[in-house]
């Protein structure tokens, strides 16, 4: 019998199924255990009566292992104090966590199997991973917080981008060298960058290329894959080119290389490194001296163990919980993603909605994100917009933890204010 003919025929028995089906829904949406006469929560994918699971796609065996490790460590020291009280609605942060060892394939595989069974990701390593799996994270509107600083990602709603993208660092960095004299109207800039499909360094390369036009400066370049092991040949060009400064978009073994590179031919000229293409093992023995004295590192998060309230105490957490580990600004990143996450749980536990529409909500709604000045007061209100536009200009220093001392606080420069993001 069609459907329609049943319905006519049995009017008495709709209204029954209806209210059932409506019933069942409200259930579903609910998340069935979550909710209940006395305290009513909207649930969502893994959300239940006394836990919170979110994601952790990392770097834990590749190019990036070493921040990958760190991050997952600040990323766990935050969950650690959230549960130690009470938890979110008195539910229990628990991390699940996933190593992808920066290869794509294997990254969209672990990243369909942690979907499901998550509320969120607080650290997904690699712009081309996270790109691999956008139009899945918006189809299934999951907040995603990216260890990555690249410009594009701002266009979808559901990522998290904590801090200054690398487009803004770089104008940053290149405005705070001429304001300190060390580079000249007239002068040209060297950019050694990653430039494989969707990766950062064609986004750092953006900002360079954007701050050379309004400082009057030239930009040579000269591009690279995440897997190229030599550098000599890229800085042996950029030498060739007259360049006076040097920009590196690479990952810690091709900075060791590079910097080893201009060392050997002679080019002692200041070296900036987007903040993935750092890490505190590369201050070993004669490359820690050049290190120390041509590199600045771009960064809108603060170094580990800087003498500033949010970074002391999360040093002091990490030597307790990780008494072996060596610590780098990766840890402080991780714990600021924490603190982000945190402060929209707990506007989606206000609201009493953790479903993903919910948590999307709250997000959109987080004005302020304070760190006790681990970086500026992050917003994620506007989307499109970074949350932060300030860099600090760090050094490289072989004599305290994590190997980064601050020698410009959150630097903002006219150029990155013109360009936007």
């Amino acid at each position: 019998m069609p459907m329609f003919d049943w319905v006519r025929n049995h009017p008495r028995k709709v209204l029954p199924l209806v209210v059932t089906a409506a019933l069942l829904a409200a259930c579903s949406e609910a998340g069935g255990d979550l909710a209940n006469s006395a305290d009513y929560f909207r649930g969502g994918p893994g959300v239940t009566q006394d836990k919170i699971y979110l994601g952790v796609l990392s770097d834990l065996s590749g190019p990036f292992a070493s921040g990958g490790k760190n991050v997952t460590e600040g990323n766990q020291l935050f969950v650690d104090k959230v549960n130690a009280a009470g938890g979110v609605c008195g539910r229990k942060v628990e991390l699940i966590v996933r190593d992808h060892a920066f290869d794509v394939e294997r990254g969209k595989k672990e990243y369909l199997s942690l979907e499901p069974k998550v509320l969120g990701f607080v650290q997904i390593v690699g712009a081309q991973i996270a790109e691999s799996i956008e139009d899945d994270i918006l189809h299934q509107q999951i907040l995603t917080a990216p260890t990555s600083w690249k410009s594009a990602l701002l266009d979808n709603p559901y990522m998290m981008v904590v801090g200054a993208t690398y487009k803004v660092d770089v104008m940053n960095g290149i405005e705070y060298l001429m304001r300190q004299g060390l580079l000249s109207r007239g002068d040209t800039v060297g950019h050694l960058h990653i430039s494989d499909e969707n990766e950062y360094g064609d986004d750092a390369l953006a900002g360079s290329s954007f701050a050379v036009g309004q400082l009057g400066l030239n930009l040579t370049t000269a591009a690279l894959k995440n897997t190229d092991p030599d550098m000599s040949p890229g800085i042996a060009a950029l030498k060739q080119a007259g360049a006076k400064s040097v920009i590196l978009s690479t990952n810690p073994r091709q900075t060791a290389s590079a910097v080893a590179a201009a060392a050997q031919l002679g080019l002692a000229v200041p070296i900036i490194i987007n903040n993935p293409g750092f890490a505190p093992e590369l201050l070993q023995g004669q490359l820690a001296t050049v290190m120390e004295r041509q590199v600045f590192v771009l960064s809108s998060v603060a170094p580990f163990d800087a003498a500033i309230d949010g970074p002391r105490q999360v040093a002091a957490a990490y030597r307790s919980a990780f008494p072996q580990g060596t610590p780098s600004m990766a840890v402080n990143y991780g714990h600021l993603v924490g603190l982000s996450f945190g402060s929209v749980l707990k506007r989606a536990c206000e609201r009493k909605d953790f479903s993903r529409e919910g948590v999307l909500k709250a997000f959109r709604e987080v004005e302020s994100v304070e760190s006790g000045g681990m970086s500026v007061p992050l917003r994620f209100s506007i989307t499109g917009r970074p949350s932060a536009t300030q860099t600090f200009v760090l050094r490289p220093n072989s004599k305290v933890p994590g190997g980064l001392t601050i020698v410009a606080n959150q630097f903002e420069s006219e150029v990155s204010k013109k360009a936007g993001r």
